[in-house]
């Protein structure tokens, strides 16, 4: 996908409202995830499956990270590699 292409989507402006909430310390994941719970059941799917896309992104060989979210690749990639992704679907209902 090429670069225009991507930041005229609306993932992308979701993407950066959500990179704005995010930096604040006083951002809350769990407050966050439970949030989330209150999302209409399909949306909730949806979200999981982009989520699940983030991990594969995150956990692929090229993805570029550096010590500051170092962690969180190698958690992605241990995900990606156990198979786990790819032994189930997530359908949209």
């Amino acid at each position: 996908m090429e670069r225009y292409e991507l930041e005229n989507s609306r993932e992308f402006k979701a993407a950066k409202e959500l990179e704005h909430a995010l930096n604040d310390y006083g951002w809350n994941e769990k407050r966050f995830a439970i949030a989330v719970t209150t999302f209409h059941r399909t949306l909730q799917q949806t979200l999981f499956r982009s989520m699940v896309e983030v991990i594969k992104i995150m956990g692929s060989e090229g993805y570029g990270y550096d010590l500051r979210n170092r962690a969180s690749h190698e958690i992605c990639k241990k995900i990606v590699e156990s198979g786990v992704l790819e032994d189930e679907t997530i359908p949209f209902i």
